[in-house]
């Protein structure tokens, strides 16, 4: 049998599970085993956490200052870019949705909004009142 990993900090991944309908018995009223009793509830698990993939999400500075790249020469709005955040190990494309110039007495500032954003509680509620 595959021992399970033990997920700590960002890594760690909840979801409840209500397997309330799960009971000791199998269907024909035949105690289940406390082995068998809990591979069903991993299997349950197993199918609800298969239905919710993971999204990703991050935010991103994207380097001006002696960049490759430029925004406005290389690459425009509505581009797919590939950003990398080589502390957290994670590479993306994505798309180029907003960009702000700024000027201040610092220098130029640039700040591009990628992808689209991940919908919070109040949309995600409102988007069931509408159905």
């Amino acid at each position: 049998m595959k021992k399970e990993s033990r997920l700590s900090g960002l890594s760690r991944r909840e979801l409840w599970v209500d397997a309330r309908d799960l009971q000791s018995a199998d269907e024909a009223g035949e105690a289940l085993s406390p082995e068998e009793y809990k591979a069903a509830l991993s299997t349950r698990g197993r199918e609800r956490l298969a239905e919710c993939p993971v999204a990703q999400s991050f935010s991103a500075v994207v380097r001006t200052t002696g960049a490759a790249f430029a925004y406005g020469k290389d690459f425009f709005l509505g581009d797919t870019i590939t950003v990398r955040d080589e502390r957290l190990g994670v590479t993306v494309d994505a798309v180029v949705a907003a960009a702000q110039h700024g000027v201040t007495g610092q220098g130029e500032t640039l700040e591009l909004t990628l992808g689209f954003p991940q919908p919070g509680i109040f949309e995600r509620l409102s988007r069931k009142e509408d159905k």
